[in-house]
């Protein structure tokens, strides 16, 4: 095993050890640093409230998302919650042997809201990439920044995305989806995602602030981001409408496989809305 596998692997270890005592709601066998900051949906709690109270198991759809040089990992799964069903995803940041941050969000049932999808096969969204197909860390954050601000310009043509990339927002495809499965008013799903900036689908999305990049993991072109989704409640997307009609902040973790220096998949999970102005709470 590589010095960056088997860091890799205590990260992960680290994660699981956590959850496992989340599940068992028992905060106390954790071994934590005094200086520990921990936030739930943006609200900085201490361990044992919030989901700690209310979790009542784990699906197993694991997904885990690491990086070895920040230390970082997060974990991506469905829960049972009080006998239903939400998506969490769990961010540690891990200081020698002990938690130094953990950040929790959760997505509950709402108008995209499919958990069943984290079960079925990721395909190749895992898998590691060629050396030449790869970036360096820098490079995919400026990809991931070109996509956010192509939503905020409505200018698709400015991201290097792919045309057959796949979109999923709460596990819910969000483009290239079937044409004849949409209802009225979201025939825009089933285009690319590039043909829904440009055309001004998101256009109600007045900004995507307060972006962040906790994990970069280079060899498996996944970069992860979390930001703060702004809709000012008065703005219309292409159709005409306005989607989202009353002020409101999201708060959303997203990852993108990145190949070659173009994004191949994007994966979503964002919150119920926020305050409009709403911080991430880092």
């Amino acid at each position: 095993m590589t010095a960056s596998a088997g860091e890799r692997a205590r990260l992960i270890g680290a994660m699981d050890e956590y959850l496992a005592a989340l599940v068992d709601r028992a905060p106390g066998r954790l071994r934590l640093a005094p200086h520990l900051r921990s936030t739930e949906d943006t609200q900085e709690l201490p361990l044992g409230c919030g989901i700690w109270r209310t979790i009542r198991g784990l699906k197993g759809t694991s997904h885990y998302f690491v990086d070895e040089t920040a230390g970082q990992v997060e974990y991506w799964d469905v829960m049972d919650e009080m006998g239903g069903e939400a998506i969490v995803s769990i961010r540690l940041k891990i200081e020698g042997t002990t938690i130094a941050e953990g950040e929790t969000i959760v997505t509950r049932v709402g108008a995209f809201f499919k958990p069943e999808a984290l079960a079925e096969d990721p395909g190749d969204f895992h898998r590691v990439i060629e050396p030449t197909q790869r970036r360096g860390r820098q490079e995919m954050i400026d990809v991931v920044d070109l996509y956010f601000d192509a939503i905020e310009l409505s200018q698709g043509d400015i991201v290097p995305v792919n045309d057959n990339c796949r979109r999923l927002v709460n596990g819910v495809v969000d483009s290239l989806d079937d044409p004849d499965q949409l209802i009225p008013g979201e025939e825009h799903r089933a285009l690319t995602v590039s043909e829904q900036i440009t055309a001004g689908h998101y256009a109600y999305i007045e900004a995507l602030r307060a972006r962040r990049y906790p994990i970069v993991d280079e060899e498996r072109g996944l970069a992860v981001c979390h930001l703060v989704f702004d809709h000012p409640g008065d703005l219309k997307r292409a159709a005409g409408d306005i989607p989202i009609k009353w002020p409101g902040s999201m708060v959303f973790t997203e990852v993108f496989k990145i190949v070659d220096g173009r994004i191949e998949e994007i994966w979503a999970l964002g919150t119920a809305p926020l305050p409009f102005g709403s911080g991430s709470g880092w």
